[in-house]
């Protein structure tokens, strides 16, 4: 029996079909007929459709799956979880009229910590495929391999405890001032705010938002940036920012 097999939005987003077979054949030359993957579900659409669709967004791209409305695990799900919410999903492929999409089998909420052990996995499973498939093109590892770096980047990683000094130990580097972390820490709460306030917000209403207050663009952007890869805030398209 076919296993299911870790993959990123991205690496089956760029995937061709084989629809004699049901599968996709992705850019880091791995054959899918079964799937598993984990993302944020920021929302669901009020639909009453036979098959509906979910959106699920990981840190490569958002992949688009459906599944059936009598499936009854899935539609309680839907019914009876907080959004937005982080999740585990197996699908296996549906093939038709030249496209492939995964249809799901099960959604399960999961946890913050379990969703960053999941890209762990995942990132290791591509490069070790990578690694051990010469039919892979240069550029096409390169491209997994930034992509699985991307996912890796929005991991969040403990602070270690700190060690006492020693005559032996160099001189830490300066860290920021009180004012600077003032600053962060008001842009983080003004782009939060703003979001769950408007349900959407675009990058330039933010920049002039901040701007107002005496914080330049840069700042503005880098806080914004930092968010995104934590997974606190998406962008379902360009430019427009949401909160997860």
């Amino acid at each position: 029996m076919e296993s299911y097999q870790k993959i990123f939005a991205g690496d089956l987003n760029g995937g061709t079909c084989d629809l004699r077979h049901a599968r996709v054949q992705t850019p880091s030359g791995r054959t899918l007929s079964k799937c598993l993957f984990c993302g944020a579900i920021p929302e669901i659409p009020a639909t009453q459709k036979p098959i509906q669709t979910l959106t699920i967004y990981d840190p490569t791209g958002m992949i688009a799956a459906q599944y059936h409305s009598s499936n009854a695990d899935i539609a309680a799900f839907c019914t009876e979880t907080t959004l937005p919410v982080f999740v585990l999903c197996t699908a296996g492929m549906r093939c038709s009229a030249g496209t492939c999409v995964p249809m799901l089998e099960s959604v399960v909420p999961v946890s913050r910590e379990t969703r960053d052990a999941f890209v762990l996995a995942a990132a290791d499973d591509l490069t070790r495929h990578l690694a051990a498939s010469p039919d892979v093109t240069a550029e096409q590892k390169m491209q997994c391999c930034a992509m699985a770096e991307k996912a890796l980047s929005t991991i969040r990683v403990a602070t270690p405890a700190p060690t006492p000094p020693s005559a032996s130990t160099p001189e830490p580097a300066p860290t920021p001032t009180a004012t600077d972390q003032a600053v962060l820490d008001t842009a983080e709460e003004v782009i939060l705010a703003c979001c769950d306030e408007n349900g959407t917000v675009t990058v330039q209403e933010l920049v002039d938002t901040l701007h107002g207050r005496g914080i330049a663009r840069e700042t503005t952007l880098a806080v914004l940036t930092t968010l995104i890869n934590d997974g606190e805030c998406y962008q379902p398209k360009p430019n427009i920012i949401k909160r997860l």
